[in-house]
């Protein structure tokens, strides 16, 4: 199929000119890069192997280990992971990889909200799943839709998970289509989650279409085709696969599960479905390669959130870090990440500080010559300096979440998606302080000395505490209440608020006793 090359001259260009204070169109030129943001479901930061040289098999949740590791070894897990990604590996060792990096949110679609408006999605009320799902605020710019009056072309392929799905196949609520959102072509779907094959769900731009392909191999063909069809425009490639996301129960196609043969029919899906995004952005790259612009393309990593708990997600998982998806630990919000962009950055650099998924687009746009929106607050900044390694200041002196304490997708088939209560972090430095709403606790922990998060610093530091406090404060201050969320679940986060009744006891549905702060044993 071959695309056209689709760049309005004017979409939303008289309201763009009135926000931005410039022409409803400026000159798209090949001196502006490409933007490839490959975005992967609930791969945690362990299980990418560039960061294995980071920890060690005993840093492993030895918890996770008992329960659910039966049929391979930790050093295969290692291995599989390895021999998945070759070409990742490859982009990562010749770009900047990030070891602290975070996503705003511990689950899919408000960490997608944050990662499209670069700012915290908490100014928008969007805080848990069903709040974000209903969709960024349609008087809030996203991203993509400012790179439109820079003369991009956007595309996006896979999984959205903005657009509140209205029906059994999640058609987008009006205004809140991929393509009333900044992009120009749209091949994927609206949801948590999807089938690999057979997918009822899926959209070629407004039309529900039928495909029997393997979803991962579908949208890198889509997005070549796409890359075919826009040759010398600057381009946003947004290839948000829904790997690893389950359900994993139906194998890969065999060119993946071939290269892997471990006893572990486990370990060998769970592999085949890495390699599978492996080779497709390989395939991106390649293409972008071949019509002549691979050396002026930006090519961004990072999952959406950490890896959840369950037996399909095989180690090495969140690495050394405590916590799932879903919940208020490291593992749930720190996430893989790296910037390839050739010879234009500092290569085989491997940087500490402090970064976000709000970070992207500002980068993208200090180098593309893009302003950001005046109108609303962008929570972002360049990584510009740091990937040209020539700036030693801080990108960000503090990061701030706020979110449920589930266990829905921990280790313990704990259903409590509706019922879990708030916990709100704050990183300042080294330290983060977190507050756990349904222990009525605080707990303060040096991430550099103790990535297991298991001591707590609270009685040692009450300055440092009192002052992360404050921070939290003072940013809850500035957002928007949540617009879906129980108040009862999450009131007492407003701990500056003596006059507020403490919540009623909620109850869980488990197949499993709880136990409290189970998912720090480590």
């Amino acid at each position: 199929m071959k695309m056209r090359n689709i760049i309005p001259l004017v979409t939303g260009g008289t309201l763009l000119a009135t926000l931005f204070g410039g022409s409803t169109l400026h000159a798209a030129t090949k001196s502006k890069p490409n933007l490839v943001l490959v975005l992967v479901d609930d791969m945690g930061w362990g299980a990418f192997a560039p960061n294995h040289v980071d920890f060690t098999e005993k840093e492993l949740n030895q918890e996770f280990c008992r329960i659910h590791v039966k049929d391979y070894t930790a050093e295969e897990a290692f291995e599989a992971a390895q021999k998945a990604t070759p070409y990742l590996n490859r982009y990562c060792q010749e770009g900047v990889r990030f070891t602290n990096a975070y996503v705003t949110a511990n689950v899919s679609a408000p960490s997608r909200a944050g990662l499209l408006t670069s700012s915290y999605q908490q100014r928008y009320g969007l805080y848990i799943i069903k709040e974000a799902e209903t969709g960024i605020p349609t008087t809030v710019l996203t991203m993509p839709q400012v790179m439109k009056d820079y003369g991009y072309a956007n595309g996006a392929f896979g999984k959205y998970h903005n657009g509140k799905g209205m029906d059994e196949i999640h058609t987008c609520s009006p205004g809140h289509h991929p393509l009333d959102r900044g992009f120009d072509y749209w091949f994927g779907f609206n949801s948590h989650g999807t089938s690999y094959y057979n997918s009822p769900i899926l959209f070629r731009n407004r039309e529900n279409i039928a495909c029997a392909e393997y979803t991962t191999d579908k949208f890198t063909e889509e997005a070549v085709q796409f890359i075919r069809g826009n040759e010398g425009s600057p381009k946003l490639i947004y290839l948000a696969y829904n790997a690893l996301h389950g359900p994993l129960g139906a194998p890969a196609p065999d060119k993946y599960m071939s290269r892997f043969q471990y006893k572990s029919k486990l370990l060998n899906t769970y592999a085949a479905y890495t390699a599978a995004i492996d080779d497709g952005v390989a395939a991106v790259m390649k293409e972008l390669e071949k019509i002549g612009e691979i050396d002026n393309t930006m090519l961004v990593f990072i999952s959406d959130n950490g890896a959840p708990g369950g037996a399909a997600a095989v180690l090495p998982k969140n690495g050394p870090f405590s916590g799932f998806k879903g919940q208020a630990y490291e593992g749930g919000i720190r996430v893989p990440m790296f910037i390839w962009y050739g010879d234009k950055i500092k290569q085989g650099y491997v940087c500490n500080e402090m970064v976000s998924a709000m970070d992207i687009f500002p980068t993208f746009f200090d180098e593309a010559g893009i302003s950001l929106p005046k109108q609303q607050a962008v929570d972002g900044k360049s990584l510009m300096p740091l990937l040209h390694g020539t700036s030693t200041k801080a990108v960000h002196e503090y990061l701030v979440w706020m979110s449920q304490q589930a266990e829905n997708w921990g280790m313990y088939s704990l259903s409590d998606q509706q019922t879990a209560e708030a916990a709100f972090m704050v990183r300042k430095g080294d330290f983060m302080l977190r507050y756990i709403m349904e222990e009525d606790t605080y707990y303060l922990h040096n991430l550099k000395e103790d990535r297991k998060e298991g001591e707590n610093l609270i009685a040692q530091y009450p300055e440092l505490t009192q002052e992360m406090k404050t921070i939290f404060k003072d940013w809850f201050q500035q957002m928007i209440p949540p617009i879906g969320w129980r108040q009862q679940l999450w009131q007492n986060v407003q701990f500056w608020i003596p006059s507020l009744p403490k919540p009623l006891p909620v109850k869980r549905k488990t197949s499993h006793k709880k136990k409290t702060n189970i998912v720090k044993t480590l």
